[in-house]
Order: C-alpha cells, then sequence, then structure tokens
C-alpha cells in the first residue's frame, strides 16, 4: 500500500493558497509598508473577491504574523543546510541569505522602522526578535582571568554584531559596491583579534607582576 505523502484534495490546495497569499502579502508589505498596505489591493493581486481573502485570513494582522513567520523560516532553514556552529559563521550566513533574498530583507527593513510604534502589531514580535537575536549572536570567546577586554561585554559585542548586520543591509540599499558578507567577516575578525590582544596583553602583565613579587 502506498504510503501518504501529505495533506490531498481540497485542503491540500487550500494550503496552498494560503502559501500564495502570504508571499502576496510578503511583497506587498515590502514595497507599501503594512499600515499604508490594504486588503483590498492583496486581493487585487491574488484576484480575488475580498470575501475570498477573508475566507483563508481573518485579517491583515494574522496575514502580518504568518508573512514574519516565513522570514523566520527562510533564514532558519538556511542556517539549518549550513551547518553553521560558531557565531562568526551563522552570522556571515544570515548576511549571506539576507544579500540572496532581497525582497524578504526589505520587508523586514521596512516592518522593523515602522514597528517601533508600540502600538504597531509587529512590536512585540521585534521585541522578542532581538532577545532572541542577543542570544543567538553571544559568544563569550575563550577564558580570560579579568572579564571582559577594556570592559567590552559578551552581551555588547552581541548587541554590536547584530547592528551591525541591520545596519549593512540598509546600507546596501544604496551601496551597489558594499559586500555585506565580506564586512560581517571583518568584524568577528576584529573581535578575534581584539581578544587575542587582551589575553597576550594580561598574560604579560600577571608575568610582570609576579617577576616584580620575587624580586
Amino acid at each position: 500500500m502506498a504510503e501518504s505523502t501529505g495533506p490531498r484534495g481540497p485542503y491540500r490546495k487550500g494550503l496552498q493558497r494560503r502559501r500564495e497569499i502570504v508571499a502576496a502579502a510578503a511583497e506587498l508589505f515590502a514595497e507599501s509598508g503594512y499600515a499604508h498596505s490594504s486588503m483590498r489591493e492583496l486581493a487585487r493581486r491574488m484576484r480575488l473577491t475580498q470575501t475570498g481573502l477573508l475566507h483563508h485570513f481573518a485579517d491583515k494582522e494574522e496575514l502580518l504574523v504568518e508573512v514574519l513567520n516565513l522570514r523566520d523560516s527562510s533564514v532558519a532553514d538556511y542556517l539549518s543546510e549550513q551547518h553553521a556552529t560558531d557565531v562568526a559563521t551563522r552570522s556571515r550566513e544570515v548576511a549571506r541569505h539576507s544579500a540572496e533574498h532581497e525582497g524578504l530583507t526589505s520587508l523586514y527593513i521596512i516592518l522593523s522602522a515602522e514597528a517601533i510604534d508600540r502600538d504597531h502589531p509587529a512590536h512585540p514580535y521585534f521585541v522578542e526578535h532581538y532577545q532572541a537575536a542577543q542570544t543567538l549572536t553571544l559568544d563569550p570567546g575563550p577564558e580570560t582571568p579579568e572579564g571582559a577586554p577594556m570592559g567590552i561585554s559578551p552581551e555588547m559585542i552581541a548587541t554590536l554584531g547584530t547592528a551591525l548586520q541591520d545596519g549593512l543591509q540598509i546600507q546596501r540599499r544604496y551601496r551597489d559596491d558594499l559586500d555585506v558578507v565580506e564586512a560581517v567577516d571583518a568584524f568577528w575578525r576584529l573581535v578575534a583579534a581584539a581578544r587575542a590582544h587582551w589575553v597576550q596583553q594580561s598574560a604579560s602583565e600577571d608575568s610582570d607582576v609576579r617577576d616584580g613579587d620575587s624580586d
């Protein structure tokens, strides 16, 4: 007996139609922003009546959630395929994904700017997004005897790494010559070099202290 490979019939068609609507909504939000996009325009693009569109999604906020999930799933699937483990490699691959999926990245940039308003329906999503990014970008680095180099904590480095990713994607909209992957790599090389220098300096200072005590 042949095994079932997934939903069939009307249910499968319904899922496919939902995916198509979400993809069209992502394009619309990327073009016009969430606030200036309408269900009427989306229905027109999908060649549906508004009633037909509302059969699949109750309102624009429900669509917004699905659009944001689409972006997150795309990044997560890409990272799982790359088998990226360390923070520097994950950051590089996120930058590469963003450069290769300009529509989703434009969507992210526009919605993140709109959602600064606490009343925006995507505001809670971006609060959680940046909290998660802080965790995923956190790289404690090698253990050192006296805490963070120059008082720069791993948490601050993670914050700067996330800010770098977002800032580079905005700059890229104005600079065709910008290689975001190279820039991200450069940031993490600087972090590694600074850590190595600080560890070496700390070891040298400890040696001087021990030599002084022995005099």
